[in-house]
C-alpha cells in the first residue's frame, strides 16, 4: 500500500486490535489466545496461525518484551529492494555478532537488534511508529558501528533505533507519525547495506548522542500490510519480513 494512502499503519493498528478482540470475545475458549499470521510472499494470503506463526524464541534473563498493546511495525515499505516489498533477516539474529547485552548499565543493549538484507537507499520508517526524534546523525564515539543512526522515543520508556543509514531525513526533535520516512538503508559503520534495528526500555542518551543502559526489547507482534496483512507474532532467524 502506498504510504500516500489515507489510512496509516497506525490506524489500521488500531482497528485490527479491536477486530482481534471482539473475536476473542466471541469465539475464543476460555485461556485460549488468538494470533494473527501473514503470507509468506508478497501478495499472498494469511496463513492460518497453526501454519505460519514462528516459534517463540527461548526467553533471556535481563530482556524485556515490546508491548504487544503498543503499536510495533516492520521498518520498511512497499518499496524495499526493489519493489519487492520484503526483506529477509539474514543478518545477526539474537545473541549474534553485536547484537548482545540485555540490561547491562554502561552499555548499548542489543541482544533482540535484528539484521534486514536491504538495498542501498531503500526508505526507512521507525519501528515504534509515531513519536519524537531523540537523535539524528552520526553515531558518537563509542558507538561508531551504527554509523549514521536515529534514535525515537514512542512514549512510556519505549525507543527505536535503526543504524547504518546512507542519509538522515528527519532532526532531532521532529514529530514523526508510522509513515514518515527517517532515512535511507546504508552500510554506514563499516558494513555492507543493510539495516539493523533494535527497541529498548527505558534506555538513556548520552550529550553526545549515544545509547546505553535500559533493556533490550524483543519484537513482538510487528505489524505489516505486505503478504496479505497481519502480525509477525515473533521474527525468527532467516524469515522473510514483509512491509
Amino acid at each position: 500500500m502506498p504510504r500516500s494512502m489515507p489510512r496509516s499503519r497506525s490506524h489500521r493498528f488500531a482497528a485490527a486490535v479491536a477486530a482481534a478482540f471482539a473475536l476473542l470475545t466471541t469465539f475464543a475458549a476460555p485461556g485460549a489466545v488468538a494470533a494473527v499470521a501473514a503470507g509468506s510472499a508478497p501478495g499472498a494470503p494469511a496463513k492460518s496461525a497453526a501454519s505460519a506463526a514462528p516459534a517463540a524464541p527461548a526467553a533471556v534473563a535481563g530482556c524485556v518484551d515490546w508491548p504487544t498493546s503498543k503499536f510495533l511495525q516492520t521498518p520498511l515499505t512497499y518499496k524495499a529492494n526493489g519493489g519487492a516489498g520484503y526483506a529477509m533477516q539474514n543478518g545477526s539474529h539474537y545473541g549474534e555478532g553485536y547484537h548482545v547485552n540485555c540490561n547491562t548499565a554502561s552499555s548499548m543493549n542489543q541482544y533482540y537488534a535484528l539484521d534486514l538484507g536491504m538495498r542501498e537507499g531503500d526508505e526507512v520508517l521507525a519501528p515504534g511508529g509515531p513519536g519524537t526524534v531523540l537523535y539524528a546523525g552520526w553515531a558518537p564515539s563509542g558507538w561508531e558501528t551504527c554509523g549514521q543512526y536515529v534514535v525515537v522515543d514512542h512514549g512510556g520508556g519505549y525507543w527505536s533505533v535503526v543504524c547504518h543509514l546512507s542519509r538522515i531525513l528527519v532532526a532531532k526533535g521532529q514529530k514523526i507519525t508510522d509513515a514518515t520516512v527517517v532515512g535511507l538503508v546504508g552500510g554506514t559503520g563499516g558494513f555492507a547495506p543493510h539495516l539493523h534495528f533494535s527497541l529498548m526500555y527505558n534506555a538513556r542518551l548520552t550529550a553526545a548522542g549515544g545509547v546505553y543502559g535500559g533493556q533490550s526489547a524483543q519484537p513482538r507482534r510487528l505489524f505489516h500490510l505486505g503478504c496479505g496483512g497481519g502480525y509477525y507474532e515473533y521474527i525468527n532467524k532467516g524469515q522473510q519480513v514483509c512491509y
